[in-house]
């Protein structure tokens, strides 16, 4: 009898064993099946960050270690500056000119409202902008660039006071054109979608041109969204150290639909010079009075009168302590 017992007892325990779970609630399935793919969406966001990242660092090694499309060379015109910067002067005793757009050879013009007692600045801000105009001009020798204001202290700008700013159009290529008398027109309304976008490739390569000649130490104000984030995402990419100057590119009021306003460091290097160029002595003409339409409006100024006011009273003595030098 209790040989029997035992072997009842064990066939239950083996059909126990061995029996199918029961069914359970759709509720409890549909939980189970929620944290799954939980889990799952988790992974993948955090793969995709993880790809991102990488892709990042190797763009930004990629941007570091490739070679720069642009050649920042100083082409061979001769760049007026006063006695001052030879005797070692700082600024703003020292400022250079931008050469008068004819010596320019086509690389730009010199924007209508800007006379030439505002085409001073820092060294750096000089041989930055011919850098530039020489190797955009070389992409774009059918674009217009317009150089404006660099330091040009008083009623029209609460900047261009340090030698570092100024301000670049590039005529029928932006988002709004000053046309002048009032007229603003949208450069952008009528045209299609490729046209629009080979105009935006020009601005920017503008800016990545600057943004390369200056070692990424710049600043600029522009209005277009699409330019802004394309140009910010490809700077990121490119390794260049942190700038003082904050985010490379960002929006500003109205004003800044028709032209870049570039800000770059006060003691961002010049350029290096070419060989074999005589740069003339100058002086440094203070503007017109604000409330004096030559101050306003270039057209106001004979051709003659757009270059640097030439120094022609023989070569004094320096100083004891003063040498002059040609460099």
């Amino acid at each position: 009898m209790a040989v029997r017992l035992w072997i009842l007892i064990g066939l239950v325990a083996c059909s126990e064993a061995g029996a199918s779970p029961g069914p359970r609630s759709g509720e409890a399935v549909a939980a189970e099946g929620s944290v799954e793919s939980s889990e799952t969406e988790a992974e993948a966001e955090a793969e995709a960050e993880a790809e991102a990242e990488a892709e990042a660092e190797a763009g930004a090694e990629a941007g570091a270690g490739a070679e720069s499309p642009y050649s920042c060379t100083v082409p061979a015109i001769p760049i007026p500056r006063p006695r001052e910067c030879d005797r070692g002067r700082a600024y703003p005793d020292c400022k250079w000119q931008l050469p008068a757009a004819p010596l320019s050879e086509g690389r730009y013009r010199r924007w209508r409202n800007t006379v030439v007692e505002h085409m001073w600045g820092r060294p750096a801000l000089v041989t930055t902008l011919l850098a530039v105009a020489d190797d955009f001009e070389r992409i774009y020798p059918d674009q217009v660039l317009a150089i404006g204001d660099l330091d040009a202290p008083g009623p029209r700008h609460t900047t261009h006071d340090r030698g570092v700013d100024v301000d670049l159009y590039l005529l029928g290529a932006m988002m709004v054109e000053n046309a002048g008398a009032g007229a603003y027109p949208k450069n952008y309304e009528g045209k299609s979608a490729d046209e629009v976008e080979e105009l935006r490739q020009r601005v920017e390569t503008l800016a990545r041109i600057y943004a390369t000649c200056t070692n990424g130490q710049l600043r600029i104000y522009y209005n277009d969204e699409v330019v802004l984030e394309r140009f910010n995402a490809w700077y990121a990419r490119q390794g260049f150290p942190e700038s003082p100057l904050g985010r490379p590119m960002l929006a500003h009021n109205e004003l800044h639909d028709f032209h870049f306003h570039i800000t770059i460091p006060e003691d961002l290097p010049a350029h290096p010079l070419p060989d074999g160029v005589e740069h003339p002595r100058a002086e440094i003409e203070p503007p017109p009075p604000p409330e004096s339409a030559p101050n306003l409006a270039s057209m106001n100024r004979e051709p003659g009168q757009w270059a640097a006011v030439p120094i022609d009273r023989g070569e004094p003595e320096p100083a004891p302590d003063e040498t002059i030098s040609d460099d």
